[in-house]
């Protein structure tokens, strides 16, 4: 490669990572909540705050890190937390099963790297904006962009309710923040009976079941979801120009 090659290729470079920066950007003042919310609970649950720090750095989930400390608030025995996390998390197959093509092209380094730093946010952005970018190395600038800049405010709104504790009002009703932001991210992107079931009954059960000790309602309906959207089949027509494989095509994943 020459050295006006080289020279040409970095502002390309910038560009794209600022791209995806730029297509995550609507969704991070709710993650600087999100990030202070549970930087206060760290410190209201009475938790080291270099621990509860890099709680979020190792894991960057933010509904289960909320909902293990609200559960330890509530002094619930520790097998309901991790269960609960698990199952919050347990999204993150799908994810990981939609992203696998996009990222195949890309270097096992990078593979690890960006699956590291993928959240809900950037992974539903990456789905939504991967088709402009047939490059592999364009792709990979732009996911890395969106994951980066959104996982750097999330810790930032952490350090800042660590260092701060609960500066949020608790008129504010924090913890409806978490589901309203899932919501806004993950409805446009809701295809088909089951995706709608599932959410609607995980979010009825929750609210329905907001009594239960430990913060079970958040368990009891996300396992509620996940059962309901099971039992409901698909009838969604095949796309005609787009035969039957015996895949799944998501329309809003670009495939």
């Amino acid at each position: 490669m020459t050295a006006s090659a080289s020279a040409a290729e970095i502002p390309s470079a910038r560009r794209d990572f600022w791209a995806g920066a730029r297509a995550v950007a609507t969704l991070m003042p709710g993650a600087v909540l999100f990030g202070l919310a549970f930087g206060a609970l760290v410190r209201v649950v009475g938790i080291d705050p270099v621990t509860g720090f890099m709680g979020s750095v190792m894991v960057q989930a933010g509904a289960s890190q909320i909902a293990i400390l609200e559960a330890l608030r509530a002094n619930a025995p520790a097998v309901i937390a991790v269960i609960t996390a698990v199952v919050i998390n347990a999204r993150f197959a799908l994810w990981s099963a939609a992203m696998a093509p996009i990222f195949a092209p890309f270097p096992t380094r990078w593979k690890l790297w960006l699956s590291y730093l993928m959240t809900d946010q950037s992974a539903v952005i990456t789905l939504q904006h991967h088709e402009r970018y047939p490059d592999p190395v364009r792709r990979r600038r732009f996911v890395h962009g969106a994951e980066s800049t959104f996982v750097g405010v999330w810790l930032i709104g952490t350090a800042a309710g660590v260092t701060l504790g609960p500066v949020i009002p608790d008129a504010w009703q924090i913890g409806f923040i978490v589901p309203l932001m899932f919501i806004s991210v993950l409805v446009p992107g809701l295809h088909g009976a089951p995706a709608l079931v599932a959410v609607a009954v995980a979010a009825v059960t929750v609210v329905v079941a907001k009594d239960l000790p430990y913060g079970l309602n958040v368990l009891l309906g996300s396992l509620a979801g996940i059962a309901a959207g099971a039992f409901v089949p698909d009838r969604r027509r095949p796309d005609p120009r787009h035969p039957d494989d015996g895949l799944a095509h998501d329309s809003a994943a670009g495939e």
